[in-house]
């Protein structure tokens, strides 16, 4: 026989699992977006200060404007803020890590109760609070999909995973 609050459960562990992947691809978005927002202004700096020391040691003039473009180039990143974007991802991604605790705690909590109603409107305000985050959060690339799905199946967000730090991600 089936519990009349299945469903109700069903729906909270999609809704859990829709969080889940969610914050778990926007953590992966806003490490790449990290990585990239540092290398813009890294490399072209390097590379300006490289194109400076060859004039310094002699080598063609050519070589200063190559560093002018180059310093050009990582001063507008530095100053465009290139880590904003990571920035959003870690929102979007906290955002998505506390609805899911959210759920986790209504669905602990679903068979208390007092009314299949209540629990219903319950299930109807968190899924709108997911929307709300879908609806505001930038959109990021499937290949983070990908990799959140393959950190999920290897048990990055199992609070007894190894490395402890499991439950912060």
């Amino acid at each position: 026989m089936i519990d009349e609050i299945d469903p109700y459960l069903a729906e909270l562990d999609s809704l859990y699992e829709d969080a889940s992947y969610s914050a778990q691809s926007y953590f992966e978005a806003a490490k790449s977006a990290e990585f990239w927002g540092k290398a813009i202004v890294f490399v072209p700096a390097l590379m300006s200060a490289t194109a400076a020391l060859l004039v310094a040691l002699g080598w063609a003039k050519q070589w200063g404007a190559v560093g002018a473009v180059a310093g050009a180039v990582a001063a507008t990143a530095a100053f465009l803020g290139s880590e904003k974007r990571a920035s959003s991802h870690k929102e979007t991604a906290r955002q998505f890590t506390k609805l899911r605790h959210e759920v986790r705690f209504e669905r602990s909590l679903a068979h208390k109760r007092r009314s299949d109603e209540d629990l219903e409107e319950r299930i109807r305000v968190l899924r709108d609070n997911y929307n709300v985050i879908v609806s505001t959060g930038e959109l990021v690339s499937n290949r983070f999909f990908s990799r959140a799905q393959q950190r999920i199946k290897k048990g990055v967000l199992s609070y007894d995973h190894a490395d402890g730090n499991a439950a912060r991600e």
